[in-house]
């Protein structure tokens, strides 16, 4: 069993990305579903299929759901949506405004990694492929499974407060079961779904970039958050590259200008493995031309394969009061090691390889206090 998900700024092409996988796979006989947590909800269109809440098959092996919040909180959580749509309407607010305002903070995050949990432990698939939403989104919702017990903890709070002083008022409100049990429940879903998550043998994440320098930025920071939540990369798609033997000046000036980024993807990026696509002279839409794509992209390679699990690139920990920024750096002599930090940014130069690091906000502002080398790690220490 494999789960790979794929994340990335919003327009760089995961949804390509993640159905031409998703495709492949399946053409080479393995079960596979390829699930969007994106609210855009353009898997469809990659597919050139219509697509539902449930898993709908595509072709031979290959299916596919596009998670809607809106439809599972009406189908599986109607009561505690209500509960609370409920309590707002009577504050005034209007019964469509509150039936809006009563999808609680963590809710979508909580259904999507349900939705994952049920698909990976139904035994219906060799694997299962997440076109996850843009880095932001993507980041709270590998989050949750942290914050999810702060998170039950304030609303159970909430709610008994509201109920030790306000029975009375609101008993004819209140829906018949308990709505509050539904949560242990959820949380133990959560809970092993995140060991799940956590495994790199079962589960890769691979960010999907273009060349260019905003994108770059993002995804250096997606690494960042990926490593601070203990998630393995295993590889870095660099998507929509422009040929190099085009004879028209614009091109071929844009092409020189991508190859400079992709220079500093691989700089920035090391040891992780790095894919290529191209820019196609028509959209990839359909499952024939996404298993082109995808052969174009993996070559040789299976794309359930595994491909870089040594360890964390990059890992923070807090020892003695001072913050340690652990890095994998193979082959480096620690007096060849040049550091700067330049506002959120941590720039180490290393010979000519030279990577630029995003720093967390818990490192933001904090003091370098110098660095250690050992066992193919590099430690710079923090105030």
């Amino acid at each position: 069993m494999r789960i790979i998900l794929y994340l990335g700024k919003g327009g760089v092409g995961k949804t390509t990305v993640s159905s031409a996988t998703a495709t492949q796979i399946a053409r080479s006989g393995r079960r596979v579903l390829i699930m969007s947590t994106d609210i855009a909800h353009s898997l469809a269109d990659a597919l050139g299929k219509e697509l539902s809440d449930t898993p709908i098959q595509i072709e031979k092996n290959l299916f596919a759901m596009e998670v809607n919040i809106l439809a599972e909180i009406r189908k599986n959580w109607s009561d505690l949506h209500g509960y609370f749509s409920t309590m707002l309407s009577q504050d005034g607010t209007s019964e469509i405004i509150a039936d809006e305002l009563a999808v609680l903070p963590g809710m979508e995050e909580m259904i999507s990694l349900r939705h994952l949990w049920i698909a990976a432990k139904s035994g219906d698939y060799d694997a299962v492929i997440v076109d996850a939403a843009p880095t932001g989104e993507t980041m709270r919702l590998l989050a949750m499974p942290d914050s999810y017990k702060w998170y039950t903890e304030k609303i159970g709070s909430w709610h008994l407060k509201t109920i030790s002083f306000a029975y009375p008022l609101i008993q004819k409100l209140m829906p018949k079961k308990n709505i509050f049990k539904l949560m242990p429940e959820v949380g133990e879903h959560i809970k092993d779904l995140h060991g799940i998550l956590l495994n790199p043998d079962i589960t890769s994440y691979r960010i999907v970039m273009n060349p260019e320098n905003m994108v770059i930025k993002e995804a250096l920071r997606a690494q960042t958050y990926l490593n601070l939540f203990g998630y393995a990369l295993d590889a870095v798609v660099v998507n929509k590259m422009l040929p190099k033997t085009s004879s028209d000046p614009y091109l071929q000036a844009l092409a020189a200008q991508q190859q400079k980024y992709y220079e500093k993807i691989v700089s920035c990026f090391y040891p992780i493995p790095i894919f290529n696509a191209g820019y196609y002279e028509s959209e990839v839409i359909g499952c024939d031309k996404l298993a082109a794509m995808s052969a174009d992209l993996f070559r040789e390679s299976d794309p359930m394969k595994v491909f870089y699990k040594d360890q964390l690139t990059q890992q923070i920990s807090k020892e003695n009061d001072k913050y340690h920024l652990k890095l994998y750096l193979p082959n480096v002599e620690i007096d060849r090691v040049q550091m700067n930090v330049k506002g959120d940014e941590l720039m180490i130069e290393v010979n000519n390889f030279r990577k630029n690091i995003v720093l967390p906000n818990v490192l933001v502002g904090r003091n370098t206090l110098g660095a250690t080398y050992q066992n193919g790690k590099l430690d710079v220490v923090f105030s």
